[in-house]
């Protein structure tokens, strides 16, 4: 498989960046390993510091779990993680949402999922970005593997993500 790579001066116009990759002279382009662990990753450990140094842990979670993603250096299973995370923040979207229906008379958890609910859709669009900058293609969830899991990368993010949050394995898919 050829490593997906964008042309730096598209990823500028993203806005995602802008000041690094303006200073960036190595090439005209930059491959989707290099981009997520060199702009990507420390982008989001900024944010994610600046989040639980001000008392916000709960904007952080999702977005510690796609650091921990993000910084896999196999090409396959990077765009294998950019989609498995975004099913997993779309997931927590939606089930922000619903429970945001719901009536919460806990001001705290309303907060706490207000907060997972704004991470969950800041890390789909930077995702979205990355997804359209570099052309990914959606890898074919439904082709089994040799040991038979459909998509061993989104599970594998989906069970630690489970985890992370406390809840029973197979629970936060909608």
């Amino acid at each position: 498989m050829e490593i997906p790579n964008a042309l730096v001066k598209d990823l500028r116009s993203t806005g995602y960046f802008y000041d690094e990759l303006k200073n960036y002279s190595q090439s005209p382009v930059i491959d989707i390993r290099d981009y997520c662990a060199n702009l990507a990753v420390p982008y989001l450990d900024r944010v994610t510091g600046i989040y639980d140094s001000s008392g916000q842990s709960n904007r952080s979670g999702i977005l510690k779990l796609a650091m921990e993603h993000l910084s896999i250096s196999s090409d396959l299973e990077i765009v294998d993680s950019i989609f498995g995370l975004k099913k997993v923040a779309e997931s927590e979207i939606a089930k922000a949402s619903k429970a945001d229906l719901e009536e919460q008379p806990d001001k705290s958890k309303s907060l706490a999922n207000r907060q997972r609910l704004e991470s969950a859709e800041f890390l789909v669009k930077l995702l979205v970005s990355i997804i359209k900058i570099f052309k990914l293609v959606r890898p074919n969830a439904n082709q089994k593997t040799t040991d038979g899991v459909h998509n061993p990368v989104f599970e594998a993010i989906t069970q630690r993500w489970e985890a992370l949050e406390g809840l029973p394995a197979g629970k936060s898919q909608p």
